[in-house]
């Protein structure tokens, strides 16, 4: 197994936070709090969020880069 560094979690922080949450969906089920047709329901919601979240970060991100841009 390849061992992990810093960039390989920076760079993959969506897919490992909708995992956590869809472990904690999991756990919720298993004790009854939520059905498995509303965590069915409910983790599609999140992965999109997330996934939008994470498109606004590196649209801010890009536009401070374009507004500090070293010269040349």
């Amino acid at each position: 197994m390849k061992a992990r560094n810093a960039k390989d979690y920076s760079s993959n922080w969506v897919q490992t936070a909708v995992s956590i949450v869809g472990l904690l969906f999991m756990i919720l089920v298993s004790f009854g709090v939520l059905t498995p047709a509303q965590s069915a329901e409910v983790q599609p919601l999140i992965a999109t969020t997330l996934g939008a979240v994470s498109s606004a970060i590196a649209g801010v991100i890009a536009i401070i880069g374009i507004f500090f841009k070293p010269s040349a």
